[in-house]
């Protein structure tokens, strides 16, 4: 039972290490508000991949028909990283001395928002669970299943926070970092979409 817990964990953590619009929100409200926002931030992300995964285990092989037939679903995913990075590159930004960091609620909303509306997530969690099922690793039932949902929230949460506390260190040894975080994630997401346009349209 231990392993399905590992193997949530595991492959939870691993997902967020890439560079995509969770951890740079992380990035981005620990340089501009504070570390315990952006914890805030990510526990809602770990509830919402929580919800990732277990769509991906209820309905997976029928998601996985839907993307084949209809291969124009993944505009979402180019929309999504378009659109996030226009979010970041256009909005203004107030110092940090005039940031309200009480905020509690609102930090919450924003990351279940982010997360749970982030399209390569489930794909991804449909991918792992057909991995782990055809090497017979893993039984989706009862305290099994919990255990693996625990391992995936705790996972995500954990490499969001690593995100996090660097952010928080980096910022305090670099000077005037915050003028050019949200236009340099917004920036790198509007790359990955226009990566995500090229690869469909041409390839």
């Amino acid at each position: 039972m231990v392993l399905h817990f590992i193997f949530g964990l595991v492959a939870s953590f691993l997902s967020g290490v890439a560079f995509g619009p969770i951890n740079l929100s992380v990035v981005d409200i620990t340089l501009k508000k504070n570390i315990r926002s952006a914890l805030r931030f990510s526990v809602a992300a770990a509830l919402a991949e929580i919800v990732h995964a277990m769509i991906a285990v209820l309905f997976g092989k029928l998601i996985s028909k839907k993307i084949d037939e209809f291969p124009s679903l993944n505009l979402l995913v180019i929309f999504f990283f378009v659109g996030i990075g226009l979010y970041f590159i256009l909005k203004n930004d107030k110092p940090k001395s005039e940031v309200e960091t009480n905020s509690q609620k609102s930090n919450f909303v924003q990351g279940f928002i982010i997360a749970i509306l982030n399209p390569q997530v489930i794909p991804y969690w449909i991918f792992v669970l057909a991995y782990l099922k055809s090497s017979q690793a893993l039984y989706l039932k009862s305290w099994y299943l919990m255990l693996f949902l625990a391992g995936v929230s705790i996972g995500k949460f954990a490499i969001l926070s690593i995100y996090g506390y660097l952010s928080n260190y980096i910022d305090k040894h670099t000077n005037n970092l915050n003028d050019y975080v949200s236009k340099g994630i917004g920036g790198l997401l509007l790359v990955v979409g226009l990566f995500q346009a090229i690869k469909y349209f041409f390839f």
